[in-house]
């Protein structure tokens, strides 16, 4: 038979070496043709799985390889709407029946991932603060930053946060969040919504999985990172999660007078020591770098104590002894070189509330009258040293042989 186009999902692509009048034949006559397979096709499809049906990260539905719809952005973030790709002439009863199946799966796949939050938001004995920040964490899709809630969580009592922590909300020092929805699955979803929701042109894709830091590049866009599972602190953006971890343990170092990193907090992040110096500024700490000698073990310090404490005599009398010497020193000159390492001490730099140049009344009126002081006392100064110059200038000595000349 001849080749008129190919169905993808459900749609008839007609063919592009045809056009015209002889186009419009050919899909009439295909359409006619496929009647009975979409029938088929759309109880196949109606009775599929939910393994066989995913969503790509751009928010399309496919259906093994075939698109078969897209999301649309609905009132509610957690409750989008589909769109079927389906033939406009194609019984009504089948394009309802496939739409319908979309919005089951699409439905079912938002209840399992996102379960921890909807069921905060079901919660009938929530009240007051605690309801109106449970909303909060809803409408943010269960991640929101510290800083943007700052008052709120103030506001709540313990009470609150004890009925919200029973839900999985971690109060977090720069992130409060749920912990069951960093999952690389719930990320993905997440995103898709949020970039439906910010009427986004290109959705971005969610960071590879396992990642404990990424380029902050990546998430230029405002509130990609909180939604991603990260924070930006400089060059990287670390997992909200391990940034609490890292949290915890430098809220034991003494902020104030500077401590070191250690092979802990290197361990968590997977950085090496400048990335995490980087990390550091990042979060708001001041880095500074200082070069020392490493520590040397008892057992090499013995062995240089050994070799200085030769006498010279033995040395010099036997050359091959002052030649070992020689080498030894030499040797002893480059493992010194080696055996030095670099280090970053890190304090906090507290935010400056009040950064204009603001003097009181007192303060200015004390600053005058210390310039006033300043310019008389600067003034008799003058005064009386000209005085001196001029009486100096008067007493002439009558044995100089040159007084007569002066006077």
């Amino acid at each position: 038979g001849e080749f008129v186009g190919k169905l993808e999902g459900f749609r008839f692509i007609t063919d592009k070496d045809a056009n015209g009048a002889e186009a419009k034949a050919l899909r009439t006559a295909a359409m006619e043709a496929l009647k009975p397979h979409f029938n088929l096709m759309s109880d196949r499809f109606y009775n599929a799985p939910d393994t066989e049906i995913d969503f790509t990260d751009q928010g399309g539905l496919i259906w093994g390889e075939n698109a078969v719809g897209k999301f649309l952005a609905g009132e509610n973030p957690l409750k989008p709407r589909i769109h079927v790709f389906i033939e406009d002439n194609v019984n009504t009863e089948i394009q309802q029946k496939v739409e319908r199946r979309l919005q089951h799966f699409v439905d079912r796949k938002i209840a399992t991932l996102f379960e921890p939050l909807l069921a905060l938001e079901r919660d009938d004995k929530l009240a007051g603060l605690a309801r109106g920040f449970a909303f909060t964490l809803v409408e943010n899709f269960g991640l929101v930053p510290r800083a943007t809630v700052t008052e709120i969580v103030k506001s709540l009592d313990q009470d609150a946060r004890a009925t919200l922590r029973k839900h999985g909300v971690r109060f977090g020092q720069y992130t409060i969040f749920m912990p069951l929805l960093l999952k690389p699955a719930p990320t993905r979803l997440r995103l898709v919504l949020w970039s439906l929701m910010k009427k986004i042109d290109e959705f971005p894709s969610a960071p590879p999985p396992g990642l404990v830091t990424v380029p902050s590049a990546s998430m230029v866009l405002s509130g990609l990172d909180t939604m991603s599972g990260y924070r930006n602190a400089g060059d990287r953006a670390i997992r909200i999660d391990m940034l609490e971890r890292l949290a915890d343990m430098l809220r034991l170092q003494d902020s104030r007078s500077g401590f070191e990193s250690n092979s802990d907090m290197l361990s968590i992040t997977g950085m090496t020591l400048e990335q995490f110096a980087g990390l550091m500024v990042g979060l708001g700490y001041k880095a500074e770098k200082g070069s020392r000698l490493k520590a040397v073990s008892e057992d090499r310090t013995d062995t240089k104590t050994e070799i200085n404490q030769t006498p010279l005599a033995k040395t010099v009398d036997d050359p091959n002894g002052n030649l070992e010497e020689v080498t030894t020193n030499e040797s002893a000159d480059d493992t010194a070189l080696e055996m030095h390492e670099e280090f970053y001490t890190f304090s906090w730099v507290p935010k400056k509330l009040n950064t204009g140049k603001n003097v009181s009344k007192k303060d200015g009126k004390s600053k005058k009258q210390k310039s006033k002081l300043s310019l008389a006392v600067s003034a008799k100064s003058s005064r009386s040293s000209s005085k001196n110059n001029k009486s100096q200038e008067k007493q002439i000595d009558p044995d100089n042989p040159f007084a007569k000349a002066l006077m």
